[in-house]
């Protein structure tokens, strides 16, 4: 019941004529209320959902192969994601980077290059003392004498494992004409084998370009 002419008014301000009625709701609030609702959505479904649709790791496929600086490149076994570096034949106008990192079942794979002119096992004596490269990856220290290997060119490096604050891995150390080249294996302690098949053959392939 409406009376009086101040009620009149509050009453008058707030009805909504039928032909703006929709559901009993006011047409003119479902606009704003729809924009609100779709804003919703997307930030609580759909960005999360795309997000998780786009991959952002970077399968190694067979055939692939890394180029670390002008001079080295290696193999990554097939299924192992590329975490940085560049492959061969993709180089922007900067070049390739000096480092490249890989990660295959767990264990993360690095390979640095640069300029150097000692003997490997000076080499991985050099990275030992300055505990350059190690620092960086759980603070790995040496726990086996070094031993040679050799590369799928011939050309001999050594190889010494090591282990860290939560952490198994291994270090290799070549030096081709002139460019040294460290190889950091890295995982955790549950790894059955640091050095697997797959990871000693992309120690092996190491090597210059061809």
């Amino acid at each position: 019941m409406v009376s009086g002419p101040e009620s009149y008014e509050r009453w008058r301000a707030t009805w909504v004529p039928v032909e703006r009625r929709f559901l009993g709701l006011d047409r003119r609030t479902l606009l704003p209320a729809a924009v609100v609702v779709a804003l919703f959505a997307l930030a609580v479904w759909l960005l999360p959902y795309l997000n998780d649709q786009v991959k952002v790791d970077d399968p190694i496929v067979a055939g692939d192969v890394i180029q670390v600086g002008p001079d080295i490149q290696f193999v990554p076994a097939a299924g192992a994601n590329l975490r940085s570096g560049i492959r061969q034949g993709q180089a922007g106008p900067t070049g390739y980077p000096d480092t490249a990192v890989v990660t295959f079942e767990g264990i993360g794979f690095e390979v640095i290059a640069d300029a150097y002119s000692g003997t490997p096992a000076q080499l991985l004596e050099q990275i030992k003392k300055n505990d350059e490269g190690l620092r960086d990856n759980g603070g790995l220290r040496v726990t086996s004498d070094p031993v040679t290997i050799t590369n799928d060119t011939g050309d001999e490096g050594v190889l010494a494992r090591y282990d860290g604050n939560g952490s198994i891995g291994a270090i290799a150390a070549f030096v081709l004409d002139g460019t040294g080249v460290e190889i950091v294996v890295q995982g955790p302690p549950t790894v059955d084998d640091i050095l697997s098949p797959a990871v000693a053959d992309m120690i092996t392939s190491v090597r210059r370009v061809s």
